[in-house]
């Protein structure tokens, strides 16, 4: 991942990504919030509705990454991003109750 800041034209499509990722999500399980600061590649914090947990997710270089910067899939597929977040929040704290 690269470093925290961006140009406009980056940041401006990290956040359409993270946006999108966020549509993808089950406001059910989770909670967003999209955090953009002037000259920073944007985040997006998710937190569940059914833990403690919480996770930010930034969006560069054609990617989304995890907080620890390990990738975590292509920005153009929101919909299997927020299928690994769900899984990862679910599996680190047993499964959400249903």
């Amino acid at each position: 991942m690269s470093g925290a800041t961006g140009s406009c034209g980056d940041t401006a499509a990290s956040q359409a990504a993270l946006e999108s990722l966020a549509d993808a999500l089950d406001p059910r399980d989770h909670v967003t919030a999209l955090v953009a600061e002037q000259g920073r590649i944007p985040r997006l914090t998710i937190s569940s509705r059914h833990t403690s947990l919480t996770e930010d997710i930034r969006a560069d270089s054609g990617l989304f990454w995890w907080s620890w910067a390990e990738p975590l899939g292509p920005m153009d597929d929101p919909a299997a991003a927020a299928r690994r977040i769900t899984n990862v929040l679910r599996t680190a704290h047993g499964t959400f109750p249903g």
